[in-house]
């Protein structure tokens, strides 16, 4: 009896350890039912695990940071590859990400280039044929990368850690992520070149431009600038020009943009969520933007004569533009590309290094190299105002926006020696709906955002019961941004809601609160009944902004119930 327990005391360890390593991957194993001949294989226990690890849920830190895909998710294909949503590419990893009709998506980083297509594994490298792991899927109208691409081909160091969940990526050539040449006239990127003719209109054409570069080469877009010129116009003298400013107002208040037809204006085609102004000749960020998001809408001095008469800072032979002058910026152009080698000799002028931007102008196809024309990197008067577009979505994304800002961001409140400020504002449900996400506008760089949501508002009081961070935010640059709160907040028709925000930003700053207030250049003054906001200093003490004429800008975006 004794021999018999120590046995199967022996067995059952035998048996545990087996169990042990097959749980944690480190022996495969393979079972044969004679009745049936089923085998289970190392990828039948792949797919299990990969099962198992999707229903956990998938922690993904790209450069040490944690990632959050806005659209799809991360999951383990069956293979055991990380699938990665192409917003992620964009946004995390460095990288363009381009879709093209006809299912092919490009990843350039640096100056590799991977062409790949939708339900293949197959990919090219620089014009080189390769396999991945795993193939590239379009799923819930998300397309997905297998991790496999960044791993072996794109410089990025990639680790799995099964106790936690968590895939880790590191770009091991960060210094790297950019290419030498960029040119949107030959990725299918270059928008129709535009002729604004003797007005004085630059700032629309150069805005709308910038926007359809941002959706080419998948979506291709022609904006109407007369319906921008015109909506700006109603409010606002632009005898003398306009400027982003307008632009912004009437993007991010989804008056437009909207296409044109013949019968008039067509309906708008897009919203546009996020917009950001760069920092002042920062070349490096607004080589980034071009890369990952589109077009930058940015100043420069440049003067009428140049198509007309000639001028001693632009060759016509070369199409290269260099200013060295004390003229500030007049016009707006597209910057739509770079090349770091662009021969300084070139340039009409003595510049000190090689390199230039690519630009579009809105002066017709005669000027320059079709509407195309270089800009020296020592050029002054250059890249002083940029904007992109960053965050562009189909006109479905919400059911309503409730604003009290359609001027736009035209002035700033704060209190002093304050590095932190709080700004509300309260509208009135128009039915039963759920709130979904906020928009507004930082007025600074490197500040953080914290929003809170009060579903009934019935006095100031109720802005002070912040329980819950609904969503929160650290931005680099200035400019309009929306964010995805972390649920849908119900709010009841006829009955009053708030949007509370807390920004920090750990310079003492006066002017962190986004208001629309009355400027001379204004035909009209603002409305200070569509909306009911508050600022406070410590979330505590609040103030009404329209005792101030003015009104917060900050919107609210609703789904209805």
């Amino acid at each position: 009896m004794k021999y018999r327990n120590t046995k199967l005391i022996t067995t059952l360890i035998v048996l545990c350890i087996i169990a042990f390593a097959v749980a944690f991957g480190l022996v495969t194993y393979q079972t044969v039912d004679q009745g049936n001949a089923k085998i289970e294989s190392d990828a039948d226990f792949a797919k299990i695990k990969a099962e198992s690890i999707n229903q956990k849920g998938i922690i993904v830190i790209v450069n040490k940071k944690r990632v959050y895909p806005s659209k799809g998710k991360f999951f383990m294909s069956p293979k055991m590859n990380l699938m990665i949503p192409t917003e992620v590419v964009e946004k995390n990893l460095n990288c363009a990400c381009l879709k093209y009709k006809g299912k092919t998506v490009v990843v350039i980083k640096g100056n590799t280039k991977a062409i790949l297509k939708e339900g293949s594994s197959k990919v090219k490298i620089n014009g080189s044929d390769y396999t991945i792991k795993e193939k590239v899927i379009k799923k819930d109208g998300v397309i997905y990368i297998p991790s496999s691409l960044f791993e072996n081909y794109l410089g990025f160091a990639y680790k799995w850690e099964n106790e936690t969940n968590t895939a880790t990526l590191t770009d091991t050539a960060l210094g790297n992520a950019l290419p030498t040449r960029y040119n949107y006239g030959e990725e299918g990127r270059l928008p129709k070149v535009q002729d604004q003719g003797q007005s004085t209109t630059c700032w629309a054409y150069a805005t709308l431009s910038a926007i359809e570069s941002s959706l080419l080469p998948n979506e291709k877009y022609e904006f109407s600038r007369k319906h921008l010129i015109d909506y700006s116009a109603k409010y606002s003298d632009i005898k003398n020009g306009g400027d982003y400013s307008f632009s912004m107002a009437y993007l991010t208040s989804w008056n437009g943009p909207v296409s044109d037809n013949a019968n008039g204006y067509g309906k708008i085609k897009k919203h546009i969520q996020s917009a950001q102004i760069l920092t002042p000749k920062d070349q490096e960020e607004m080589k980034r933007m071009v890369f990952k998001y589109g077009g930058v809408e940015t100043s420069i001095y440049l003067q009428r004569s140049v198509s007309v008469d000639g001028s001693p800072y632009y060759n016509s032979k070369t199409a290269s533009y260099a200013y060295r002058g004390d003229s500030k910026a007049n016009h707006d152009v597209v910057v739509v590309g770079w090349d770091d080698n662009y021969p300084k000799e070139n340039f009409p002028i003595r510049v000190k290094r090689d390199g230039a931007f690519i630009c579009l102008n809105s002066w017709g196809k005669d000027f320059g190299q079709d509407g195309l024309f270089y800009v020296s990197y020592d050029s002054v008067a250059f890249g002083e105002v940029s904007v992109c577009y960053t965050q562009i979505e189909d006109v479905d994304n919400y059911d309503n926006i409730y604003q009290s800002d359609l001027f736009g961001w035209t002035a700033t409140m704060g209190y002093k020696d304050k590095t932190n400020v709080y700004f509300a504002n309260n509208f009135k449900a128009k039915n039963d709906e759920k709130i979904k996400a906020v928009g507004f506008y930082a007025t600074e760089e490197k500040t953080d955002y914290e929003v809170f949501v009060c579903e009934n508002y019935t006095g100031v009081n109720s802005l002070n019961s912040r329980t819950h961070v609904a969503a929160s935010t650290s931005v680099e640059n200035k400019g309009f941004y929306t964010l995805n709160l972390d649920k849908g907040y119900d709010v009841e028709k006829g009955k009053k809601f708030s949007i509370i925000v807390k920004a920090h930003n750990k310079e003492k700053s006066l002017k962190l609160v986004p208001v629309e207030a009355t400027r001379k250049s204004m035909k009209k003054k603002v409305d200070l009944k569509d909306g009911e906001g508050f600022i406070s200093p410590d979330g505590k003490n609040w103030g009404s902004v329209e005792k101030q004429k003015c009104n917060v800008c900050l919107k609210a975006y609703t789904d209805k119930r």
